[in-house]
C-alpha cells in the first residue's frame, strides 16, 4: 500500500529529527545559571558534611522554600533520620 502525497511518515520524520539535532551540536549553556547550580550544590555539601539544621533551614530559605512547603518537611525529615543513623 502506498502513502499518498502529505501523509506523515513518522520512522522518516523522526530520523530527520535526530539527524538535524546531531548536526545541530551541543547547545550552548547558560554559564550563570551552572555557576549558580553549583554554587548552591557546595553549599549544600557544605551543610551535609559540617553543618547543623540550622544552616540547613537557612539555606531552604535562602532557595525560596517556606517552612510550611511540602519539601521543608521532607527534607528535615531525611536529614534528622540521617543524624539519627550516624
Amino acid at each position: 500500500m502506498q502513502k499518498e502525497r502529505g501523509e506523515p511518515n513518522l520512522p522518516d520524520d523522526i530520523e530527520q529529527i535526530r539527524k538535524a539535532e546531531e548536526r545541530r551540536g551541543r547547545r550552548p549553556q547558560d554559564t550563570e545559571t551552572l555557576a549558580e547550580r553549583r554554587r548552591r550544590q557546595a553549599a549544600l555539601r557544605a551543610i551535609v558534611e559540617h553543618g547543623t539544621e540550622g544552616d540547613l533551614k537557612a539555606l531552604m530559605r535562602e532557595l525560596g522554600l517556606s517552612p510550611e512547603s511540602v519539601e521543608w518537611k521532607e527534607t528535615l525529615q531525611i536529614w534528622n533520620a540521617e543524624r539519627q543513623q550516624n
